[in-house]
Parts: structure tokens; sequence; C-alpha cells
């Protein structure tokens, strides 16, 4: 935690507070000292994720879709911080560009307008790295969220991140609320609800299957394709810190050069597991953005050279524990 008091007695509004990130998140600014509320409608998370904290909050199961609903839970807050989104793999996203661009423009720019007529001093929009284009410069910069086209294996969800981050500017602008503006890329961590195989991301659908004792292990693409991962306690905990920072706008990467390929990390599941399939790589199969990494030099300016408290052999033997709590 930040060593400042900035959180004590702060009134925090936490949107899909009961999902993957909140569940890193909402303890964090407990034990700052904020009064969190959560507001969660259970679709895509579980309040199981909460239950170290769960006598320390207010806990809504409401649908941020609805502008009744989002007035309601936006009385009175002084910061919130809008994780309500529907995100998964690139087997799902890239057939369902509709559904996911719709869904994430309601349980976004439905709060954002109601932070505004509720007088909400500081409001959060949770981008991410699928706003940058398939050419991006590696380690890539904070582009113009214009640049290009989104990720084309994640378009819809790109698209309703672009527009999210330009209804934010915009409310900055008119309005005068204080907005920032992260792009994550590649959270991951133990508190990961499993829905499907084809909507998991890559790590835990990776070690689901390597624990399974999948053999051959057939692994989509090539396995040269590179990502950078951050574990979500480290990215909420910069997210806290941009918060403290106050940066009006201004997008900040939550995420880092260094990256790893898939055969990799792959081999290092299989490693920390005490598994040894025999690994195909199917190329047939769409690999997504061949590299992807930050380039972290606007992160390390605001957060004073913040450096990620878990490494990823350390976050892989976290899911690998994971796994046997949800699976075994």
């Amino acid at each position: 935690m930040s060593e400042s008091n900035f959180w004590q007695g702060k009134k925090v509004l936490v949107g899909g507070g009961c999902g993957f990130l909140g569940s890193y998140l909402v303890p964090q600014l407990v034990e700052g000292g904020a009064q969190v509320t959560v507001v969660d409608n259970l679709d895509n998370s579980d309040i199981e994720n909460l239950s170290s904290v769960h006598n320390q909050i207010d806990f809504l199961q409401l649908d941020l879709r609805d502008p009744q609903v989002c007035d309601q839970v936006a009385h009175d807050k002084e910061i919130v911080i809008n994780l309500a989104a529907k995100a998964f793999g690139m087997n799902y996203s890239r057939v369902h560009n509709g559904e996911i661009l719709t869904y994430n423009l309601l349980c976004s720019l439905t709060l954002l307008e109601a932070a505004h007529r509720k007088d909400v001093g500081h409001f959060m929009v949770i981008s991410s790295s699928c706003v940058y284009p398939d050419d991006a410069p590696v380690p890539t910069p904070e582009l113009d969220v214009f640049t290009g086209k989104p990720e084309s294996v994640n378009e819809g969800y790109g698209w309703a991140k672009r527009i999210y981050e330009l209804a934010g500017t915009y409310y900055a602008n008119e309005f005068g609320m204080n907005v920032n503006i992260v792009r994550p890329f590649n959270p991951y961590g133990a508190n990961y609800r499993w829905r499907s195989e084809d909507k998991a991301h890559v790590i835990p659908a990776l070690v689901k299957r390597v624990m399974e004792g999948e053999d051959p292990l057939r692994v989509w693409g090539s396995g040269k394709q590179r990502r950078n991962f951050l574990h979500a306690r480290d990215a909420t905990h910069i997210m806290m810190i941009l918060v403290e920072k106050g940066m009006n706008t201004l997008p900040v990467n939550i995420g880092y050069e260094e990256d790893i390929t898939i055969a990799d990390l792959v081999e290092l599941i299989c490693e920390i597991a005490g598994k040894h399939p025999h690994i195909e790589f199917d190329t047939s199969k769409p690999e997504g953005r061949f590299r992807k990494s930050a380039d972290a030099s606007r992160l390390r300016q605001l957060t004073e050279n913040y450096i990620p408290q878990i490494g990823l052999r350390q976050g892989i033997q976290e899911m690998i524990d994971w796994y046997k709590r949800s699976f075994s």
C-alpha cells in the first residue's frame, strides 16, 4: 500500500468490483482506509472474490447499464473506479465484437454520465492495451487513442475502450472532472473465474490444460508471439497510485517492456507444475499481435519508478494453486 493517507475516509465506488481486478483492488482500498461501495451484477464475477473484506464494504448487486442505478450508486461518492466490463480471451472475442462493444459501452458511459450529474470529483477510466493497432511500435508508448484500428482479434473491445477514453476526455474538458485513463497490458492472477475454454485468457487456459495432463499440448499460433504479463495485484496498486497523482486525461500504460514468448511461457508452466507433455504449435490458428509489450516510461515517471512485487514465476505458482482450489 501507499504510505500516504490519501485514501483514508474517501468515499470510493468500484464498479464491477467483484470481478478479477476488483478482487485485488478492493482489499487494497480497504487497507488504505477508504469507505468502499462495490456495485456488480455478478454476470462475470463472484462475491466470494471479496470474502476477506465483505464485512468492511457496502455491496450492491445491481447493473451499471441502468441509468437509475448509476445515479443511485454515484450519489455522494468522491472517487469512482469503474472496472465493470465484459472481457474474454481471443477465441471468443474475435467473433463476438458486437456483443462486447455494446456491453462495454453501456456499463462505462452510463456510469460516467451519472458521475458527472452527481458531482463526483474523480473518475478512473479503465481502458486497455487493445486500443492499440496491430502494427503499433513495440514496446508501445501511449499513442493517440485513434491511431489506426484497434487490435484485430479484440476489435469490439478495443473500439469500446477508445470511445470510453474519448468520452472521459470530453467530460474532463467540459465539466471539470478529474479523469484518469489507464491502459492495462495482460493482467493475470489467481482470483480468476473460469467460464469456458473459448472465453479464457491465455495464462489460466494454459495452466488448466497443463494441470489436466493434456498430452500432446496443442497451443495456438507459432509460440514465437511475445507478451508482457503483469500480476493483477501490481496492476491495481499502480491504479491507486495514479489516482493519487491525479494526472487528468493523460493515458498511462499499466505494463512493462519485458516480454516472454508463448513457447517459453508454456515451458515455464510445465516446469513449475512438474508436467512434461509433448508441445505442438498450431500455426493454422490465430495468434493475435506478434509482440505486445508496453513502453513504461510514463508509468515509471508518474509512480517514482514503481517496481512490480510479483514476478512471473511466483505468479504462475499462484495460478497453479488457483487451479487446485478451483478444479481438483
